[in-house]
């Protein structure tokens, strides 16, 4: 193990859905699907679908989610089936410990290859009180017409990168360009990283879902598996706790230095606001609660950043059908799943070592 990267990397959300629930199904693992409202662009049926191994009253839980950004969900799906097609049988369980894995938490952006829901969201903005915690971006709203341009071409990209993105970068340094971009946005419903003006069904779903598929588990380790930021192959292990904090403590004497901190200057990350992260220490008070975002990276941040951005021109302004369509879908498919066996195979391979030393430590402690 690892597997060749393609019988568990799949080629589209269908692929990866089906290979999910065989798997599960092999393992005898409890199944449940919550339908979402919206069908893909190709007329599918879309759901949340959680795959449950172990007791009925666990003592510690390991939790394991992909494809809340959507197109992002290759990795963690293929991280999750290769667990229960080969790793599960490398492994023991404790006996107080169980296991979760949830597939697809934003099916219809894994379905249509976007980082965004249906609603053109980015949930891992949404996790905020809506409209109270809705967090200004003042960087964003000086660069909205950089960010979000009607026109991409070479004439209007070249303009660009000359001009406000490069001033901003130059006057106030990288990190607070980092920030104006990613931290989210609550204003522009049309514009890239929108965090939504309401909770969205995917959220819903997650808080009112939350304690029953945990299990009531005193202690709870949940992967959010994302790809994107980072070297390639490599992982990061972001949490929103200070450094010092004990979950943040705890994660490092599992995983040691890929853990890090969004708060401080060494993580991939700018702080962002309305995360799942958030949203799970909501949902699950008064438990021993690690949350941590798997990031694997894939590409500079400059080459995803200008993905991300065609991909939102094109669905605000643009059309699928077109040469430049199909070219822009596969350039943001490449970024986030890059078509690499040697990527596929890294990220398997640290995917069952993050999953391995979780089971150590969740026994171990």
């Amino acid at each position: 193990m690892p597997s060749h990267p393609k019988e568990h990397v799949s080629d589209t959300y269908a692929q990866a859905r089906e290979r999910f629930l065989t798997a599960a199904r092999t393992r005898d693992a409890e199944i449940n699907g919550a339908a979402i409202e919206s069908r893909s662009p190709k007329g599918e049926e879309l759901s949340i679908d959680t795959a449950y191994l172990g007791p009925d009253s666990p003592e510690c839980v390991l939790a394991i989610s992909s494809g809340i950004h959507g197109v992002e969900g290759f990795a963690g799906s293929a991280i999750q089936h290769q667990l229960l097609q080969d790793q599960l049988s490398e492994i023991e369980l404790s006996p107080e410990c169980g296991l979760l894995l949830i597939h697809g938490l934003n099916p219809y952006g894994f379905s249509a290859l976007r980082r965004v829901n249906e609603n053109n969201v980015d949930l891992n903005r949404n996790f905020v009180s809506h409209p109270e915690g809705h967090v200004a971006n003042p960087g964003y709203e000086a660069l909205y017409e950089a960010i979000n341009p009607t026109r991409i071409d070479d004439e209007a990209e070249e303009e660009n990168r000359r001009g406000a993105l490069l001033e901003f970068a130059q006057a106030k340094g990288f990190p607070a360009l980092q920030a104006a971009l990613s931290v989210g946005q609550y204003i522009h419903p049309e514009g890239v990283q929108f965090g939504g003006r309401e909770r969205q069904e995917s959220n819903q779903w997650l808080r009112e879902n939350a304690d029953r598929v945990t299990r009531g588990a005193r202690r709870v380790v949940w992967l959010d598996v994302h790809t994107g930021l980072g070297p390639s192959g490599e992982v990061e292990m972001i949490m929103e706790s200070s450094d010092d904090s004990p979950d943040v403590l705890r994660a490092r004497s599992w995983w040691g230095t890929c853990v890090r901190s969004m708060q401080s200057e060494e993580s991939v990350t700018a702080v962002i606001h309305g995360s799942i992260m958030t949203g799970l220490a909501q949902a699950l008070p008064d438990r021993e609660l690690t949350v941590v975002g798997a990031e694997f990276g894939t590409y500079d941040p400059v080459r995803i950043f200008q993905a991300m951005r065609a991909d939102n021109w094109l669905h605000q302004h643009g059309d699928l059908g077109s040469e430049q369509g199909v070219a822009i879908k596969k350039e943001l498919l490449e970024v986030f799943r890059p078509d690499d066996a040697q990527w596929g195979s890294r990220i398997l391979e640290v995917g069952a070592s993050l999953i391995s030393n979780a089971i150590n430590g969740l026994t171990s402690d």
